[in-house]
């Protein structure tokens, strides 16, 4: 569909569409020629599949940094050897989930909510297993599926908060993601966003704003 930024006809004949444009002149110019396809991806699967196909790879919000050297990396890399692509070919840009608050406590509790919103879902569970966090994930996962969703957060130790999660005062938030981004080619960061209110989401999103977007010391 490269057609679309050139004012060209667009032709497509497909399984299930059928699209003949004439006449169509794009408002703006366009900002590139093709469009990147990232893919989000945790597990080795998917992160071969990046290296494969994809142009670049998009981390998890729960990002440990053994996990990333040890199975995002790797993955990703040996998709790249089998279709014989350079790594400089593919953007990484691993997540950090962030809380950044004076109130540290309080950083790590609204942390902790999201660590055990994933961690009910087994699909994750050699990522907690790494960590010696496997029965920590279990009890939360057992917690969840009784409807005890007010409970699944109390399984969750201080400890596996501060594997996955940024979560503190800033310079301690901004420390932690310095040592993810040098692993990548930049760093997608993500507030905490289970099982708090909204207005907490938003001051979560806003203080990363602050601290590392444009115009920020960081950003």
């Amino acid at each position: 569909m490269e057609q679309a930024s050139t004012g060209e006809p667009i032709r497509f004949e497909g399984t299930y569409h059928d699209i003949d444009i004439k006449g169509w002149i794009r408002p703006h110019r366009p900002v590139r020629e093709r469009v990147p396809i990232y893919a989000a991806a945790m597990r080795e699967g998917m992160c071969r599949m990046a290296g494969d196909v994809a142009d670049g790879l998009i981390g998890h919000p729960m990002c440990s940094l053994r996990w990333v050297d040890e199975v995002v990396a790797p993955s990703f890399e040996e998709g790249l050897r089998r279709s014989s692509r350079d790594r400089a070919q593919l953007d990484f840009l691993p997540t950090v989930c962030c809380a950044i608050d004076d109130d540290e406590s309080r950083a790590i509790d609204a942390a902790r909510r999201t660590v055990a919103f994933y961690a009910t879902v087994r699909t994750y569970r050699p990522l907690w297993e790494m960590h010696g966090f496997g029965d920590a994930a279990a009890a939360a996962g057992d917690a969840f599926r009784a409807g005890d969703l007010a409970g699944v957060p109390g399984h969750i130790p201080d400890e596996m908060v501060e594997a996955f999660t940024a979560a503190g005062p800033l310079d301690k938030v901004r420390a932690r993601v310095a040592e993810v981004a040098e692993r990548g080619d930049g760093v997608w960061l993500t507030p905490a966003t289970y099982f708090i209110p909204p207005e907490q989401i938003a001051e979560y999103q806003h203080a990363i704003v602050d601290a590392f977007g444009p115009g920020s010391v960081a950003g």
